[in-house]
């Protein structure tokens, strides 16, 4: 990783292209993600949206937010249709071929949503014979799942959480810091939700800012922002943000959740 890392972004900067870091930049996102970006009442709200603010206001932009499935994130980098891609999205070997990325500004482990009163999952031999629901052109759609598993894809987690409230799935599977935004807003609903206890698959995904290939300098510029939006105001927006995410570890969120800010190096597709 730490080789794909150091060349994602070749070159000096001497060919580089135009910046994508004009005075307004157009941010795609899942809009309908509680805890990460939830657009309710002509408003964004979200931990991906503090970080966008916290950029804007580094870097001297205004953020232009529009929406975006998790298929479609490379291609509306691939085909400039936006600056940055914040939407929780997890750095694999795979994109990094397509677009670059910085990060990780997060990292979480892939665990299972299930309703408040179901207690059918208790181990990892449990998700045998199960219905779950992912989200297609995400990480934990491509992990593999013990036998007899129903696996269905849907186009966002908000169908996936539906679904699981009306019965018709038993579980969400996704990543485990995103499935605390469901529990915190559904919380006093009819159907409340938790996310199972110490069950885990796949691997761990570290969230990353996705930015089309060829901008070294932007690419560094945003990584300086990034770090010290880490060190500085990262600690304040989860608690803010995924309070869920923060009364089920006590003690121990930052551990599992906050990258070290020396990862940015390792992880980005440049390094400053």
């Amino acid at each position: 990783m730490a080789l794909v890392a150091a060349s994602g972004c070749g070159g000096d900067g001497d060919d580089d292209k135009k910046s994508i870091l004009p005075k307004t930049v157009h941010i795609a996102t899942a809009s309908d993600q509680p805890g990460f970006n939830l657009f309710a009442g002509h408003n964004h709200r979200g931990f991906d949206m503090d970080i966008a603010f916290y950029l804007g206001e580094e870097l001297g932009f205004t953020p232009k937010f529009q929406d975006v499935t998790h298929a479609e994130r490379e291609r509306e980098l691939q085909e400039e249709a936006a600056q940055m891609v914040i939407s929780t999205y997890s750095i694999t070997p795979e994109r990094e071929k397509k677009i670059d990325f910085v990060g990780p500004y997060l990292m979480t482990s892939q665990g299972f949503l299930v309703r408040k009163d179901y207690d059918g999952i208790k181990k990892e031999k449990d998700i045998g014979g199960k219905t779950l629901c992912t989200v297609e052109g995400t990480t934990p759609s491509r992990v593999g799942m013990p036998r007899h598993t129903v696996m269905n894809q849907a186009p966002d987690y908000s169908t996936c959480v539906s679904k699981l409230q009306e019965g018709s799935v038993d579980a969400v599977f996704s990543d485990e810091a995103l499935l605390y935004g469901y529990v915190e807003q559904r919380k006093n609903g009819k159907v409340p939700l938790k996310v199972v206890p110490n069950v885990n698959m796949g691997l761990i995904n570290r969230y990353g800012i996705g930015i089309p290939k060829g901008y070294p300098d932007d690419c560094r510029r945003i990584l300086k922002a990034l770090r010290k939006y880490v060190v500085e105001e990262w600690s304040s927006d989860i608690k803010a943000q995924l309070p869920a995410l923060v009364d089920t570890y006590p003690g121990d969120w930052e551990n599992r959740f906050k990258p070290d800010p020396e990862d940015l190096n390792t992880y980005s597709s440049c390094r400053a």
